[in-house]
């Protein structure tokens, strides 16, 4: 299974947009893995997690393609996760020759943004479904089972566990420390890969979003509860307020051997 990294920055972009702050102004001028997209990941070539606004970057410039996407799981209802209006070309005269209706799953404010979008749970361009945090979701050849993050006020957000073929991976946008039922979710599991944000970098954090000493926390706690042994394991989703381009976070990371994901990462299982 290939497992696609489609953008790996929080919700401002990187360069973030309008912003003329040193890390962004170095972004702009080495470029490469320094230049980062609004956060998704794509299993395969039917199942993707979040629609970020940067969704045709992704196809035109990273090679993504949707054009069979069956299943797509939203994490939270924020715009860079949500963005709603790109589901308006799912059918003709934007796209040909493309499965339909695409399933799309998510907690209780996503799904009523999406209602208010197609007027229905079940049209000829979507099915929607509310799903509940530690309740599996068979779809296709995976299984998709929601955890709980720690992120937006109000709101149920998710993170995911996907498993396929005896392999499981989590992947982990939008959050801060795991509450303590993921924790004794987790603590059954065997994790083979680990996609964890890490917004904060080295700015306080912890809350509603990772840091470096919380994210070496979330990998050194899997490790002792024998969830997560000798896998692979990736930090995304950074701010350009971390202020540090991707060598120097890489740098930082590849002594606690964790992977610095950007855009259009992919890895395979």
């Amino acid at each position: 299974m290939e497992i696609r990294i489609l953008g790996t920055a929080a919700a401002e972009g990187w360069p973030a947009v309008f912003c003329g702050c040193a890390t962004c102004t170095r972004a702009r001028h080495v470029g490469g893995k320094n230049k980062r997209s609004r956060a998704s990941v794509q299993f395969g070539a039917h199942h993707k997690i979040d629609l970020p606004p940067d969704t045709w970057y992704h196809e035109a410039v990273l090679g993504a393609d949707l054009s069979r996407l069956k299943y797509l799981f939203i994490t939270h209802s924020h715009p860079d996760h949500l963005s709603i209006d790109q589901l308006d070309y799912l059918d003709a005269p934007f796209a040909h020759n493309r499965p339909l209706p695409v399933s799309i799953y998510g907690n209780k404010d996503v799904v009523e943004i999406l209602r208010s979008a197609f007027g229905s749970v079940d049209t000829e361009k979507a099915r929607i479904f509310e799903i509940e945090p530690f309740v599996p979701v068979e779809v296709g050849e995976l299984v998709f089972i929601p955890t709980l993050a720690s992120h937006k006020q109000n709101e149920t957000c998710l993170n995911y566990v996907v498993s396929f073929e005896g392999k499981s991976v989590l992947y982990a946008s939008d959050t801060g420390y795991f509450p303590e039922e993921t924790w004794k979710f987790l603590e059954h599991l065997h994790l083979d890969c680990v996609i964890c944000e890490c917004t904060d970098g080295p700015n306080p954090g912890g809350k509603y979003h990772m840091d470096f000493t919380h994210l070496f926390a979330v990998k050194e706690r899997l490790e002792e509860m024998g969830v997560f042994r000798n896998g692979i394991f990736v930090a995304t989703h950074f701010s350009h307020n971390v202020g540090l381009l991707h060598e120097e976070i890489e740098d930082i990371l590849i002594k606690k051997n964790i992977l610095t994901a950007y855009d259009g990462m992919s890895i395979t299982l």
